[in-house]
């Protein structure tokens, strides 16, 4: 389980759903589009709900291993991840907001 860090708070989903819609945030970023997603989640007192989150250019989402807090209830996410993965697919490709053509990974040293 992750969490979404969004509008100030932890909204508790699953791994696929959470990086689904990460994903997604950064391509409607990227395409400076919007939209919103209802998110198949977990509620406070651990059953299965759902949270419409508005999501796009100025998104502010991290995303966070959620704590084990014994709110894990099985999140149905299949659906919603393959959904959310043609909504991407369809909303433009995926590019670096401050892409430089002349810079290279491999010409920096991380290690």
């Amino acid at each position: 389980m992750k969490d979404i860090q969004y509008a100030g708070r932890a909204i508790r989903t699953s791994d696929g759903a959470a990086d689904a819609v990460i994903h997604y945030a950064a391509v409607l970023g990227a395409n400076r589009k919007t939209d919103t997603l209802d998110v198949p989640v977990v509620d406070g007192d651990g059953r299965p709900a759902v949270e419409t989150l508005l999501i796009g250019p100025a998104s502010q989402i991290t995303l966070s291993a959620a704590a084990d807090d014994g709110r894990d209830a099985d999140v149905d996410d299949t659906a919603f991840v393959e959904h959310v993965r043609r909504l991407a697919v369809a909303a433009g490709p995926v590019r670096p907001v401050h892409e430089d053509p002349d810079t290279r990974h491999d010409d920096y040293d991380f290690g």
